[in-house]
C-alpha cells in the first residue's frame, strides 16, 4: 500500500489559517484530496457484483454514478456518523485492532531450523518466515476522490483511538479499506440481503 495521506501538519495549518482558500473557485478545487485504497482483488470485484445486483433490483433509484469508489465513501461515511452519535473511542479501537490483524497482519508461517552453537553442537531454533501472496491473492488498487473535511475527521479519530491501539498502526486509507471490507464479509456471508440493499439506497437518496 501506498504510504498514508496522513499530514502531521494539516491540522495546525487549518489552524493558523495558512491553507485557507483565497477564494470561492479555490476552494471548490482544493476541499478535495485523492487517497489511494488497497483492496484484496476478489473482494473489490465482490463489490462490483453488489452495485451491478443493486441496480437491477432498484433501477432508476441507484443514480448512474454510483460505484464502487461511492460505496467506500457511504460506507466510511456511515461509520464517521456512528462516531458523531457517541461510538465509545474503546469500543472502536477494539474495532480497528480486530480488523487490523484481520486484513493487514503479514502472513507468515514458522519453521524450525538448526543452528550451530559450536563446531559441535546444534541447536534448533524457531524462526517466523513472511508468506508470499500467491495469485488468488492480489490486490487492487483504487483511487478515491475524498472532502478534505472527512479526512480531517478520519484522523482526529486515529489520534483519539491511539492510546487504546496497543502500538497497532492504522491509516486513514486502512480505516476506509477496513470499513469496506467488513462490509463484504457479511455480504459474503449473507448474500445480497434486501436489507441491506435497501438501506443502502436509503442512504443514496440523501447525498
Amino acid at each position: 500500500m501506498k504510504k498514508s495521506y496522513r499530514n502531521p501538519n494539516m491540522l495546525q495549518e487549518k489552524i493558523s489559517g495558512k491553507s485557507a482558500p483565497k477564494n470561492l473557485f479555490r476552494a471548490l478545487f482544493s476541499s478535495r484530496r485523492y487517497l489511494t485504497i488497497a483492496l484484496p482483488y476478489y473482494d473489490y470485484l465482490r463489490g462490483n457484483v453488489f452495485i451491478e445486483d443493486l441496480k437491477d433490483a432498484y433501477g432508476e433509484e441507484v443514480p448512474l454514478m454510483f460505484d464502487i469508489s461511492v460505496l467506500l465513501l457511504l460506507l466510511y461515511d456511515d461509520m464517521m456518523n456512528q462516531v458523531k452519535k457517541g461510538a465509545k473511542h474503546k469500543e472502536i479501537a477494539a474495532y480497528l485492532k480486530q480488523g487490523a490483524k484481520q486484513y493487514f497482519s503479514k502472513r507468515t508461517n514458522e519453521k524450525r531450523v538448526m543452528q550451530a552453537v559450536n563446531e559441535r553442537l546444534f541447536t534448533f531454533e524457531t524462526i517466523e518466515e513472511e508468506i508470499e501472496k500467491d495469485e488468488k491473492e492480489k490486490t487492487a488498487y483504487l483511487e478515491i476522490r475524498i472532502r478534505e473535511a472527512e479526512i480531517l475527521r478520519g484522523e482526529v479519530l486515529l489520534h483519539d483511538v491511539e492510546p487504546f491501539m496497543e502500538g497497532i498502526h492504522v491509516s486513514i486509507e486502512q480505516l476506509i479499506s477496513l470499513v469496506y471490507l467488513n462490509f463484504i464479509q457479511g455480504v459474503k456471508a449473507e448474500g445480497n440481503s434486501p436489507q441491506v440493499q435497501k438501506s443502502i439506497v436509503a442512504h443514496l437518496k440523501k447525498i
